[in-house]
């Protein structure tokens, strides 16, 4: 495969940020990284509290105080949600919500000072090292890759990366596993793509600070927001950007992830109606079944108050995976109420059946999707909902994959 780079000159906040990151060391006193990339040295949901002060949500729901997923459509007595004017009402109760576990975002958005800083060109495609802004002095690296001999305006799709500190790498096509390469998969299909690496990942990681260590320093900067809420943000910021490309066809976004990226594919398609179509492979599990709100909150730094409803004293980073805690009833709101937001937006839920990461995952989605079905019945967007369940471990299996994919063909392209 012949392969031509071409450089493009770091304009002074490319260089800023390359400083920046090489003093990382030095402010953490020469410290050495961890043996493993999940080890935890910096990050404790201890020292979030102690640094936020912030203390238990007072909310009352109807999922609070009960072990089953709630009927989203259910209203006092044997009454239901029968026309698109009270969903409208009741999903806007649902997203309010959710915003006091996602927290406060910034008021403003920077402006996105995007530059391309290199090029390659492969065989199907051309890949550019994308920079680009998403808060005040803070600059997200990416990759975008786009079909060679492109015609006219392409769909996009948003290609968010795993748990991994490959980060972008990954989907790109330039490590990891070759299975999860989907930003290449998919520009091979026609589609423009785009990944980048998430906060607490690939070049925004300081490796000293061990698993998710990059969230101390962020939420001392941001004690209302959330990590979560961070994620989603910063891949709204890539929206901004990929709206600005005259070969972008900004009515058909989509974004597809396993794992991390599921998840952050799923609230950010709960949160940002630009987002048109969306696939998400083993990328959540609802409290309740798995049993505890820690993996949310405490061996991620992604949604922090929820560590207020744990109880357990046995639960720890090596000891959490389905393991019962009957504080999580106490949890206001559920996975299922996060992804009816998307209806109705196309949405595909691929899952394992013996995922490790996410023991339960095969139930929770499926009580999931009886759960929010009705509300895509109600919207006349049946078909816009579907599914797909195998065995393969915590892995975006081939089958998995290429249903994905013809998803957000059928959605984005038809």
């Amino acid at each position: 495969m012949k392969i031509q780079r071409r450089y493009f000159l770091a304009f002074s906040g490319t260089a800023a940020a390359s400083a920046a990151l090489s003093d990382v060391s030095l402010i953490h006193g020469q410290r050495a990284a961890p043996k493993s990339e999940f080890d935890y040295v910096d990050w404790s949901w201890e020292k979030w509290r102690g640094i936020t002060r912030l203390s238990r949500p007072r909310l009352k729901s109807e999922q609070a105080g009960k072990a089953e997923l709630t009927d989203l459509l259910a209203v006092a007595g044997d009454q239901k949600i029968t026309t698109r004017q009270e969903w409208t009402k009741r999903r806007e109760e649902i997203k309010q919500r959710l915003m006091v576990f996602i927290g406060e975002p910034p008021k403003s958005k920077p402006p996105l000072a995007g530059r391309i800083t290199e090029e390659t060109t492969h065989d199907t495609h051309t890949l550019q090292r994308i920079v680009f802004d998403t808060e005040p002095g803070e600059s997200v690296p990416a990759f975008l890759l786009r079909p060679r001999n492109l015609r006219g305006k392409a769909p996009v799709v948003l290609c968010p990366h795993q748990t991994t500190q490959a980060g972008k790498k990954e989907p790109a096509g330039l490590a990891g596993n070759p299975q999860l390469h989907s930003a290449v998969h998919l520009v091979q299909r026609g589609f423009v793509t785009f990944t980048y690496d998430a906060i607490c990942f690939g070049e925004r990681h300081d490796a000293t600070s061990g698993h998710y260590g990059d969230a101390i320093p962020f939420y001392q900067k941001h004690p209302r927001w959330s990590l979560l809420g961070k994620m989603v943000w910063d891949l709204g910021r890539a929206i901004d950007y990929l709206e600005t490309l005259d070969f972008v066809d900004a009515t058909r976004i989509g974004s597809v992830g396993h794992s991390h990226g599921g998840i952050t594919t799923l609230f950010a398609m709960a949160f940002d109606e630009r987002l048109k179509a969306g696939a998400s492979n083993c990328g959540f599990d609802t409290f309740r079944i798995d049993g505890n709100t820690w993996r949310w909150s405490r061996a991620t730094a992604l949604l922090p108050r929820l560590g207020f409803y744990t109880s357990n004293p046995a639960l720890n980073m090596d000891f959490y995976r389905a393991v019962p805690d009957s504080e999580v009833i106490q949890t206001p709101f559920e996975m299922h109420e996060m992804l009816s937001l998307i209806a109705p937006r196309p949405l595909f839920l691929s899952t394992s059946d013996d995922d490790f990461v996410f023991p339960n995952g095969g139930w929770s989605a499926r009580r999931s999707l009886a759960r929010i079905r009705p509300v895509y019945q109600l919207l006349d967007a049946d078909e816009r909902l579907s599914s797909y369940f195998f065995d393969g471990g915590h892995n975006f299996s081939s089958d998995a994959s290429s249903h994905s994919y013809a998803w957000l063909e059928r959605w984005l392209k038809s």
